[in-house]
């Protein structure tokens, strides 16, 4: 298995990310920003995602994620459109 590896730390440290992630609110953003912080203090992938109770292949995501975006891209989450509504704004 290949090691997970941060190739672009967009300026940020372990340390500046831990201050990030003890201002965020949702519990699923914030595992995130904990999981690209273990793997950039040398922890592998495995261990971080039984350390978080993740699976392995969505801390690998994070960390590309993290490595194409920075933090912003990171946190960006898409839900989907949902139903359309059924009552008009009128």
């Amino acid at each position: 298995m290949k090691r997970l590896k941060i190739t672009n730390d967009h300026g940020w440290t372990p340390r500046t990310l831990r201050k990030e992630e003890k201002k965020i609110k949702n519990i699923s953003l914030r595992q995130r920003v904990m999981a690209v912080r273990l793997v950039m203090e040398g922890y592998l992938g495995k261990d971080v995602a039984s350390m978080l109770n993740l699976c392995r292949q969505s801390v690998a995501f994070y960390v590309s994620l993290f490595n194409e975006g920075g933090l912003d891209l990171l946190l960006d989450r898409k839900y989907p459109p949902g139903r359309e509504p059924f009552l008009t704004p009128e």
